[in-house]
């Protein structure tokens, strides 16, 4: 699956299967970057010699982009139909939650192909749904370097896409209306936490941590959450996860009432207004570690000028280098300079 090469046989697109530290052991590159010749150089410049990359001839379970936006395609009606079904008063269907989450586990194979999922724009009757399968995504990213074992990760996973399923009872016409919610009305969206708990907390196969994370996934370190108002002290890892994936891919996610966040735009952001009510080492994992999948992505900054993220800095991800023709611009050296969207 790893194969071990000198920097000089690397290959534009080839991906790092490890970390890659200085001698001080200083973070330089994250697991899953993209090697281009702009990050060939700096390895150079830090006198790294041999990395390891995934192995470019593994068989891939997608063998392109297509087929696997097609399968995630249909785990999407599939979370609508299980979801549905359980308002209904079905049993959960695990055959059928094992086989998208195991879809899930293995799609991060192709990190290209999830960053490029999760940068679509989908209809907003249907948020609810690709909201779930985005949280799942962001919430095995963050297990997985949690180092949880296999079966945690999988629990994860499970309780990301059923976190929002009492969202079903609450009407459309209220999760999308565009104007500011009156008092009541957002009072009534908090309730889906205590709806989705009521539907599941009789199931016998629905494992007790997933339904502790339907409750409580809006529950905050400070106490400020609902609809407990519990501590960080009395919450799960999984409640703490799959909050801090809630969390970021609401504020990168186009809404009725908001745009969409940049990616850099929301590292920063989600790092000041989380530091004390999301668990911080958790959203510095996802922040960090997900910033390394957006190398190679196209921007356009707000000089009107459009250019390619080269590298991105494990000290400053807000602030990547960014490739407009032959020139290379360090967003963390240009105040003036900054990227407004994602191409």
């Amino acid at each position: 699956m790893k194969k071990k090469v000198h920097i000089s046989q690397c290959a534009e697109l080839d991906i790092l299967f490890e970390d890659i530290v200085s001698q001080y052991g200083t973070l330089i590159l994250p697991k899953g970057a993209v090697i281009n010749e702009y990050i060939i150089q700096k390895l150079k410049e830090f006198g790294i010699e041999y990395v390891y990359i995934f192995d470019r001839n593994r068989e891939k379970i997608f063998p392109d982009y297509e087929s696997f936006e097609e399968r995630f395609d249909e785990n999407i009606d599939k979370i609508k139909y299980l979801m549905n079904e359980i308002i209904r008063g079905k049993k959960l269907d695990y055959n059928e939650l094992n086989r998208i989450t195991d879809d899930v586990i293995v799609a991060w194979d192709n990190p290209e192909y999830v960053m490029n999922y999760l940068k679509k724009i989908h209809d907003k009757d249907d948020y609810t749904y690709y909201h779930c399968i985005n949280v799942s995504f962001y919430s095995a990213l963050i297990a997985s370097y949690l180092k949880l074992p296999k079966e945690e990760i999988k629990t994860v996973i499970q309780a990301a896409l059923l976190h929002d399923l009492g969202k079903v009872k609450i009407p459309l016409e209220l999760l999308n209306k565009k104007e500011k919610l009156t008092v009541e009305e957002f009072n009534e969206i908090k309730k889906h936490a205590v709806y989705g708990y009521e539907i599941v907390k009789n199931d016998d196969e629905i494992l007790d941590a997933i339904k502790d994370v339907i409750l409580m996934h809006h529950e905050r370190e400070d106490k400020s959450g609902y609809p407990l108002g519990l501590s960080g002290e009395e919450l799960s890892i999984y409640s703490k996860i799959v909050s801090v994936a809630d969390v970021y891919d609401a504020m990168t996610s186009n809404r009725p009432y908001r745009k969409a966040l940049t990616p850099f735009d929301a590292f920063n952001e989600f790092v000041n207004i989380s530091r004390n009510n999301l668990d911080i080492r958790i959203v510095n994992i996802l922040t960090s570690r997900l910033s390394s999948y957006y190398t190679g992505s196209q921007v356009l900054l707000n000089n009107g000028e459009v250019g390619r993220i080269v590298y991105i800095p494990p000290h400053c991800i807000q602030k990547p280098v960014v490739s407009i023709g032959k020139d290379f611009v360090d967003l963390s050296k240009e105040d003036n300079i900054s990227i407004i969207k994602m191409i």
